[in-house]
């Protein structure tokens, strides 16, 4: 035992420096903790706020719940959205107008032909003729962009033009060249 006491006195400033460079880094480490927890209970606040007394984890599986519900409500509007443009798909989608003289004796442009398409080229072609003493309406159905009954010129011109003025290309501004 005494040479323990004898070694500790002979190198009593080896411990002590020691000591101090262990002290220093305890102190350092401390400041280093202090710094983490001073921003964990920030974040801690910030995840908190607007509850009362409510635990972290409560509070987690409400903002779980309302995320679930958001994604359902998500899901739902893509959902809609998607049944509308299937909707959108059988609508009238592109027109195509010609007015026309029929008959060189009636003196304007009173005569008209009308394609009506959706997305698939699908719908009607209505035709009014107009003469000094009647009007003569026509509806002939488009399949595909063509009709199994014979077109007049001018109802191939009207088809021509709601072909070509898809709303999806935006081309619908002057439909008359």
């Amino acid at each position: 035992m005494q040479n323990i006491v004898v070694f500790i006195n002979n190198n009593i400033a080896f411990f002590v420096i020691i000591s101090l460079i262990l002290n220093f880094i305890f102190i350092i480490l401390t400041m280093i903790l202090n710094m983490t927890t001073t921003k964990l209970k920030n974040k801690y606040k910030r995840l908190t706020k607007g509850t009362t007394g409510k635990n972290i984890e409560n509070i987690l599986m409400d903002y779980i719940e309302k995320a679930d519900d958001v994604e359902k409500k998500l899901s739902a509007a893509f959902n809609e959205i998607e049944n509308l443009n299937n909707r959108f798909s059988f609508c009238v989608q592109k027109i195509g107008v010609i007015r026309y003289n029929a008959f060189e004796n009636t003196g304007s442009d009173l005569s008209y032909s009308i394609a009506l398409l959706n997305e698939s080229n699908d719908g009607v072609v209505l035709t009014g003729i107009h003469g000094r003493a009647e009007t003569v309406s026509f509806a002939k159905p488009i399949i595909n962009g063509e009709s199994s009954y014979n077109l007049s010129a001018e109802e191939i011109q009207a088809l021509d033009r709601a072909k070509d003025n898809a709303i999806d290309r935006a081309k619908v501004k002057g439909t008359e060249r």
